[in-house]
């Protein structure tokens, strides 16, 4: 079972570079370029897949339905969330609709012209599942070791001090019993 909270040892899993992002200037219309900006856990390169952790697929749907309620449904049209490259599918029109989407092109599939058909290359892994959905109670699960092995062999000591001293200076104006509480941890 995986957790947003932990880290994926670097050790057991090396980390692959899959591109470079580059950030070389500072935005020129700050709301056209940064409040209207629309991250997505769903844009991934052919060939890299989400993991069935419960945290990640319930950002792959609430991440875009976000973007559409807050900046309207044609959101991907926006120039700083538009593609480089030009993009055919079916998803086109409705509100605040900005470009030619695609002409006349049939918004039906299958068509006779020339449309987009599902990619092979891009086709999804399947895996099994069995078993009974329910709440999973996680009170006996050990939520330490991992957070040890971070603070102990990751950290510096000037950032474990750092931390050490955050935490501290939040605590040091809650009650009593959550203080008492959180030394136990």
């Amino acid at each position: 079972r995986s957790s947003d909270l932990k880290v994926w040892s670097r050790k057991d899993y090396p980390l692959i570079p899959v591109g470079k992002l580059v950030l070389n200037r500072n935005p020129v219309n700050y709301f056209a370029e940064v409040e209207q900006l629309a991250f997505d856990p769903n844009n991934m390169p052919p060939g890299i897949e989400p993991s069935p952790d419960k945290m990640l697929q319930g950002r792959l749907f609430s991440y875009a339905d976000t973007h559409r309620h807050r900046l309207g449904p044609n959101y991907l049209h926006l120039p700083v969330n538009r593609p480089i490259v030009p993009v055919t599918n079916y998803q086109r029109d409705g509100q605040m609709c900005m470009f030619d989407n695609q002409g006349s092109a049939p918004n039906y599939y299958p068509n006779s012209f020339s449309g987009p058909s599902a990619q092979v290359k891009a086709k999804e892994c399947t895996f099994h599942v069995s078993g009974d959905a329910r709440r999973y109670e996680s009170m006996n699960e050990d939520n330490v070791s991992q957070v040890r092995v971070f603070y102990q062999k990751v950290l510096s000591e000037e950032k474990r001090q750092r931390l050490c001293e955050n935490i501290a200076g939040h605590l040091k104006d809650a009650q009593i019993f959550i203080q008492n509480r959180s030394e136990e941890h």
